[in-house]
Parts: C-alpha cells; sequence; structure tokens
C-alpha cells in the first residue's frame, strides 16, 4: 500500500519544525551543546558502542567521528573506557546535559500542544508510534 505524498510532505514538515523548536530551546537554556552532539550522546546513551558502530549509525568516516567524539570526551560527556575496543560510554555529565536537553524540548512541546484536546494527543501519539515503528533502524 502506497502512502499518500502528503503524509510524506507533512512528515518533512513537521520534523523540521521540531529541529527549529530543538535549537531555540537549546539557546533559550544556554546549553552549549550542537544538535549532532546531543544525537550522538542519545546513540551512546542507548548501548555503550565502539568508534567503527557510532560512525556507521552516523553515516560518517571513522576520522569524522574520532573528532566528533574527541571533543565529546574533552567537555566530560563521554567516556572511551575500553582503549582495546573504544566502547564509548556516556559520563554522569554527558547523561546530565542529553537529560536536561530532552526535559527543556518536551517541555516546550508540551507548551505548544497544550492547545490540543486529550484526543487529538492521543492521535498524535499513536500515529508517531506507528512512525517511529516503521522507520527505526537497526543498528
Amino acid at each position: 500500500m502506497r502512502h499518500p505524498a502528503h503524509a510524506t510532505s507533512e512528515l518533512i514538515d513537521v520534523v523540521n519544525l521540531v529541529t527549529q523548536a530543538f535549537w531555540v530551546e537549546l539557546r533559550r537554556s544556554g546549553q552549549t551543546i550542537e544538535m549532532s552532539q546531543w544525537a550522538t550522546l542519545r546513540r551512546i546513551d542507548r548501548t555503550p558502542c565502539t568508534m567503527s558502530e557510532l560512525a556507521r549509525f552516523k553515516g560518517v568516516g571513522l576520522p569524522t567521528i574520532s573528532k566528533s567524539v574527541d571533543m565529546l570526551v574533552r567537555r566530560g560527556w563521554v567516556d572511551k573506557s575500553d582503549r582495546r575496543l573504544t566502547l564509548l560510554r556516556l559520563t554522569p555529565a554527558g547523561r546530565r546535559v542529553l537529560t536536561n536537553c530532552r526535559r527543556g524540548l518536551e517541555e516546550f512541546l508540551d507548551e505548544r500542544l497544550a492547545s490540543l484536546t486529550a484526543s487529538e494527543r492521543k492521535a498524535i501519539d499513536r500515529s508517531l508510534q506507528q512512525v517511529r515503528r516503521v522507520l527505526t533502524i537497526e543498528d
């Protein structure tokens, strides 16, 4: 079954709006993190991974991911605990940054969505769960 082009176009536009909201919230909160760093922290938080796994996930080469991770290590957000495998884990500070960013974004979006009825919010939640299911890529 082919989905209407309008749904895909709308999804792209909504993702863009959420991305913009994310940037607005980051600037407002004074967090010194970039969206790509936040995405990297989220991936590492799901499960510790090697540099190669992270590079594949982000679709970049090892030199690029190495520079990115080195920045996160210098900031104290990521720990390369196993030097042989370069296994990456979040530090407590990295977990706090990730949690604070997410909490701020959720609060920001909750405020924006407050005008919707409970029924509308449930319908959006169901739809988003379906979208997540079909778009989830296994690592």
